[in-house]
């Protein structure tokens, strides 16, 4: 069962389950839109689901879908649109960043093959602009290592964004053994916990924290 946190006509934001995939993939497993689309089929409601922005099958987290081809117009133009879509995620990453706040802008290449982002030194055929806001909530030690809890903005939304980012500053978010985690856990540490925008004149927000009684978010509760 998905937990949606709120619902009407035109949209859901819901809370997306770790090691779920957005929306359909090449596995033809189980996904959200499919997901929410019985789940909506069997309450009598319109089950038509569009998806509007993803993340990726290991984070966890807020999502939002549209529910008819207008609101999905809308909301895909909002989010194209300088910080008209709000997004915040909550990470562990080993080690911490020299400021307590800040910026990180990159340019980013994505390769397919390897299925793999990489921060790349200069503009270059294929690489995209990428930039987030930091700050560091809790810093703590842990068995003689350094950990770091962090709120994170996202300015913009490319493909692992915020895990190719932190990694290429030494600070890999926790259990993310691709980007070079060497920690364990059932799930790495990377929700998304907060959303808002504006929507026909009206302003939305929603809050989602991790489950602090699970590992690994259990360092910091």
């Amino acid at each position: 069962m998905i937990e949606i946190l709120y619902k009407n006509s035109d949209f859901l934001v819901c809370v997306k389950p770790q090691g779920l995939p957005s929306q359909p993939d090449t596995t033809g497993n189980e996904d959200m839109t499919s997901l929410l689309s019985a789940m909506l089929k069997k309450d009598g409601e319109n089950s038509d689901i569009f998806v509007i922005h993803r993340l990726d099958r290991a984070t966890g987290g807020l999502i939002l879908y549209a529910r008819n081809k207008n609101a999905a117009a809308i909301f895909s133009k909002l989010v194209s649109e300088k910080d008209g879509f709000e997004k915040h995620y909550t990470a562990i990453v080993s080690g911490a960043p020299n400021e307590k706040s800040g910026n990180m802008t990159d340019y980013l290449f994505k390769d397919s093959a390897q299925k793999k982002a990489f921060v790349v030194k200069n503009e270059r055929k294929g690489a995209k602009l990428a930039s987030l806001d930091y700050e560091i909530v809790k810093t703590i030690t842990d068995d003689n290592k350094t950990f770091s809890l962090l709120d994170i903005q996202l300015h913009t939304g490319r493909f692992h964004q915020i895990r190719a980012q932190l990694s290429s500053r030494g600070m890999p978010i926790y259990a993310d053994g691709k980007y070079g985690s060497r920690e364990k856990a059932p799930n790495f540490a990377l929700w998304a916990s907060k959303l808002a925008f504006i929507y026909k004149g009206k302003k939305y927000e929603f809050h989602k924290e991790p489950d602090f009684n699970n590992t690994p978010w259990n360092l910091f509760e």
